[in-house]
């Protein structure tokens, strides 16, 4: 079976902010295609952070991505609706919190030492 443009339509319609969200549409591909059945969902988080640009914070591209899908999540299979969560817990740390985190750490290392 050949690969035409036609298969891609769909994909060209994404607007820019989705795109930047999931660059390689390896969520898309995971929540809505049977043919990731197979792949666990932590690869499939896994595979979406690296695709990530640098300057995107992956806790907002997480939050987007949940808020696009989650009004279907009844429907989803069972990986599908894992990949989501596994989004919810990424969008419970932006950057900001990330560093927060890692300052009191310091400070608190300091007044331990």
């Amino acid at each position: 079976m050949a690969i035409t443009t036609s298969d891609f339509q769909s994909l060209d319609t994404v607007n820019a902010t989705s795109r930047s969200d999931d660059p390689k549409f390896i969520i898309h591909r995971m929540i809505l295609s049977d043919e990731f059945s197979q792949t666990p969902a932590e690869h499939a988080i896994m595979a979406w952070l690296v695709s990530l640009p640098s300057e995107l914070d992956p806790a907002h591209a997480a939050k987007r991505l949940v808020n696009k899908y989650a009004d279907d999540e009844a429907c989803f299979r069972d990986d599908a609706v894992k990949t989501l969560n596994l989004l919810r817990q990424t969008a419970e740390f932006p950057y900001a919190r990330l560093s927060l985190c890692r300052s009191n750490h310091r400070k608190r290392r300091r007044y331990n030492a």
